[in-house]
């Protein structure tokens, strides 16, 4: 079984910070990744943990709030590492996600025949897992995720991540790999383990019956420029009922919502534009039909996601988290960061971040939590 441990600190020094976290895990892990406020020395972190753990493989990121195993924190370092007999690991740095990610496919392809993941396996779902971890405000995500679907034969090979963040600054974010740090890269480790995982994916939205069809995009931009053939901003403003002057502030509380599979992949509008039309944090595709969401109770559906998840397993023996910027942002000015951290400690070794944009498998998603948890289920069946 995999091993998994999980620490945090606010201490305010890269080194203070380092000392904390190495006494709460393993002393020699097979993978281990952090995730650190931009309040702390990035380069610095990345050198100590590299100088400690040479022959780990090690994967870190800036954010925009950290989870440690206490919950939902900001300003300081959360730690996770994975060990165990059956558990191998392997990092692979895409070092520009922006114009040349195609030229890492090779890399990734190593990668997957050092941990012993069949890339052309007719099971490829049962092979492993990959996590992502992009660079943020460069909105690659969709292009990263493409290139590294394309080296398995089948699709449905899992991958779960999440978008590198700077603490609202929205300057300049950070990824490092086994020392080496970059603005512009995108992290890619792949997990073999004789561990089962589950991969759940909350929001905390439903849908209004309200829907638009998108007529005219650019996909590449994420802009949307008409919805049912009018304005963007107008069309939107009118099915919520509100000034089209004040749309901007609705974009929170009413996201839009992709039903796919009967379930709902919700799209951030970021900021509109002086000609009517809204920017949003992942890609929209032309003619897709998309609904107008509401928000649902934050605190009762964590309760319900956390009770769920844990009673997939006999044994949980640890959890990722990726909690989406705008959700923090959400609980903080509704006072129940609190509340909800009572929910989340109850999930055990629990370490991961906030984030700029979710991906999970082929999606680059907006507004959501997406949980990874590796142990032994109740049911024999992979997810």
């Amino acid at each position: 079984m995999v091993q998994i441990k999980s620490a945090y600190s606010s201490k305010k020094t890269a080194l203070e910070a380092f000392r904390e976290l190495k006494s709460g895990i393993h002393s020699e892990p097979k993978l281990l990744l952090f995730f650190a406020s931009t309040t702390q020395n990035f380069e610095e972190l990345t050198g100590l943990f590299h100088e400690s753990f040479p022959h780990s493989e090690i994967l870190g990121l800036t954010t925009v709030g950290e989870i440690g195993p206490n919950g939902i924190t900001e300003h300081g370092v959360s730690a996770m590492s994975f060990n165990g007999s059956n558990f191998s690991a392997k990092g692979v740095m895409i070092k520009d996600i922006i114009k040349y990610p195609i030229f890492y496919r090779d890399h990734l392809i190593q990668g997957l025949s050092e941990v012993g993941i069949d890339r052309n396996s007719r099971n490829i779902e049962t092979e492993g897992i990959g996590l992502v971890f992009p660079n943020g405000l460069v909105g690659a995500e969709e292009k990263m995720l493409s290139v590294v679907n394309s080296v398995f034969k089948q699709e449905g090979f899992p991958l779960f991540g999440g978008t590198a963040g700077d603490d609202e600054k929205f300057l300049e974010t950070m990824v490092s790999y086994n020392g080496e740090t970059s603005n512009t890269a995108g992290l890619v480790a792949f997990i073999k383990t004789d561990d089962e995982f589950v991969i759940l994916k909350e929001n905390i939205f439903q849908t209004t019956g309200k829907e638009m069809k998108i007529t005219k995009s650019d996909t590449e931009s994420r802009t949307v420029y008409e919805m049912n053939g009018k304005r963007a901003t107008s069309e939107y403003a009118r099915l919520l009922g509100v000034p089209e002057n004040q749309l901007s502030k609705h974009f929170m509380s009413n996201p839009l919502g992709r039903a796919v599979n009967e379930e709902i992949y919700i799209a951030s509008p970021f900021q509109t534009q002086p000609d009517g039309s809204i920017q949003f944090y992942c890609q929209i595709f032309q003619d897709s039909v998309v609904e107008i969401l509401e928000p649902k109770n934050p605190v009762e559906t964590l309760k319900s996601t956390v009770a769920d998840f844990k009673e997939e397993f006999s044994q949980l023996d640890g959890v990722l988290g990726i909690n989406c910027i705008l959700r923090k942002l959400q609980f903080k000015s509704q006072g129940i960061v609190a509340t909800l951290n009572k929910e989340l400690e109850k999930l055990p070794h629990l370490g991961g971040f906030c984030s700029y944009g979710e991906q999970l498998n082929n999606m680059q998603l907006n507004q959501t939590l997406i949980l990874l948890g590796f142990g032994k289920r109740k049911r024999g069946d992979r997810k």
